[in-house]
């Protein structure tokens, strides 16, 4: 009985410093991963109905989201870190709420919202950006501040309490 209690032992051991060795080969960096970058990917993001909520990260160039939601209690907070990204957003109906920051050159960003308690901020820190903001009905705000130069900034609203920002420096 003694003896098997020491064979496993010995193979708890044996598997102990063999995982030991394995988590160390991870921090290893591999040559066959050299060169390659993050980046060119597409999130596309759909939300029908009720409670919702998107929150989207972003890092690399030429990422590009593509986000929509229909109803109720709307929300989106949206950050991209790199060059040519762009975002899309389209929010529907009752509690809109949404916020772009994109930091790097060559970004865009697209937001319309159509009815109920709009919100929309979009940050853009690098060259060349361009922003949209839409809104169409209802409490209305938007807010745009790019910093850079050659940025672009498009600002549309039709009715209820408007009010619009747009600061380029």
């Amino acid at each position: 009985m003694a003896l098997k209690n020491n064979r496993h032992w010995y193979l708890a051991a044996a598997l102990s410093a063999i995982s030991g060795l394995c988590q160390a080969a991870d921090l290893m960096p591999e040559t066959r991963y050299a060169g390659i970058t993050v980046g060119n990917s597409v999130a596309t993001i759909s939300q029908i109905g009720s409670n919702n909520n998107t929150r989207v990260d972003q890092s690399g160039g030429a990422q590009r989201l593509v986000q929509s939601q229909v109803g109720h209690l709307n929300q989106a907070a949206i950050n991209q870190g790199g060059v040519s990204n762009s975002t899309s957003a389209q929010q529907a109906g009752l509690n809109n709420s949404l916020e772009i920051n994109q930091s790097g050159g060559y970004n865009q960003a697209g937001v319309v919202q159509q009815g109920a308690y709009n919100l929309a901020s979009v940050v853009q820190n690098g060259a060349y950006n361009q922003a949209f903001v839409g809104q169409y009905g209802q409490a209305n705000q938007a807010t745009v501040s790019q910093s850079g130069f050659g940025g672009t900034v498009s600002i549309t609203q039709h009715g209820n309490n408007m009010s619009a920002n747009a600061t380029q420096r």
